[in-house]
């Protein structure tokens, strides 16, 4: 009985991920054909676009790869309660494969190859993984929503800019997330194995909760990724001679975090992109400039992590933790 029920559950699962998988393909079907539509319809707004200096694209990709960087640092610092060091290499290695992967695959796919390298290579467990996982959602989306907050602010008191359902949504982000890093308990394990599997996923996070340093560090790194998305974001305005102050930079980079929700398609192409249009509409940026902002951002980050993808895939599958080690205690 037992097994009947784990291949309905197994059946039940994979009927799922098949209808997210083409509804995600319809949705970002659905948005190319608008935005081919909008840029016929619209074409003398985007014939009037030009960039001002190519050395912008180069400035967005270097930008980037800091942003990448910083997400193998955070990678590492939460290993550090499982007892995993990760090199600096390998730590910046999985940052890109998790991007490239997310890309290629739907619903953020790169973050399973990231759990199946982690178990073959360093033996951690998939609990933990998921432990990890949602510190980083948690502490990610309560940066993104404070920043929210603050770009808001900023824009109410010098534009008279605001809008009540982004602000409320911002705010209650904020307001939860809050409640689950200082409020959330550590559980007792049940006999049923399913829910005791959900109890160590929050559990994992009560091991990392509870060291302050790791909890500090990662709100920092966080921090700092955001005010590189938001720089990302002005400059990729500014390379088409639109101007921009950075907290509109801001404000448009934190609906962007919050938009890894709806990430339904690879990479969230589409569905980012388009939120990204509709938050810069918000700010008063008009639609042309900020399709050809996003075309641009986007186009980096394809250049970058289509390039690195590949070269880091066969360096990580190449790379030997154990042998290291071994040599290591020999010396």
């Amino acid at each position: 009985m037992n097994l009947k029920i784990i291949n309905y559950i197994n059946s039940y699962v994979k009927m799922k991920f098949k209808i997210k998988k083409h509804i995600g393909i319809l949705v970002l079907v659905t948005i190319v054909i608008l935005f081919v539509d909008y840029l016929k319809n619209h074409i003398k707004d985007f014939q009037q676009l030009s960039l001002v200096n190519p050395i912008y694209i180069l400035i967005l990709a270097i930008i980037f790869i800091f942003y990448l960087s910083l997400n193998g640092i955070l990678l590492k610092t939460l290993m550090e309660p499982f007892n995993i060091k990760l090199k600096n290499l390998e730590a910046f290695g999985l940052s890109i494969i998790t991007n490239f992967y997310n890309y290629i695959t739907p619903f953020r796919g790169g973050a399973g190859v990231r759990a199946i390298y982690l178990k073959k290579k360093h033996n951690f467990s998939y609990v933990h993984f998921f432990a990890t996982l949602s510190a980083i959602y948690i502490l990610i989306f309560l940066i993104g929503s404070l920043g929210g907050l603050i770009s808001m602010g900023y824009i109410w008191l010098n534009y008279g800019i605001f809008d009540y359902l982004i602000f409320s949504v911002f705010l209650i982000f904020f307001l939860f997330l809050l409640l689950i890093i200082f409020f959330s308990p550590k559980l007792s394990k049940r006999k049923n194995k399913w829910i005791n599997k959900v109890i160590e996923i929050i559990n994992g996070w009560q091991l990392i909760k509870s060291n302050k340093k790791i909890i500090i560090t990662t709100l920092i790194i966080s921090s700092l990724q955001l005010v590189l998305m938001s720089m990302n974001f002005w400059i990729a305005y500014r390379s088409f001679g639109i101007e921009i102050e950075f907290f509109k930079a801001l404000f448009i980079a934190s609906i962007n975090s919050l938009s890894m929700l709806l990430a339904i398609t690879p990479g969230n192409l589409g569905i980012g992109d388009a939120i990204n249009v509709f938050s810069a509409g918000l700010v008063g940026i008009g639609v042309a400039g900020a399709i050809g902002a996003t075309v641009l951002r986007r186009g980096v980050t394809l250049l970058v992590i289509f390039i690195m993808g590949p070269i880091f895939s066969y360096i990580l599958l190449k790379h030997n933790p154990n042998k290291q080690k071994n040599e290591h205690e020999k010396k």
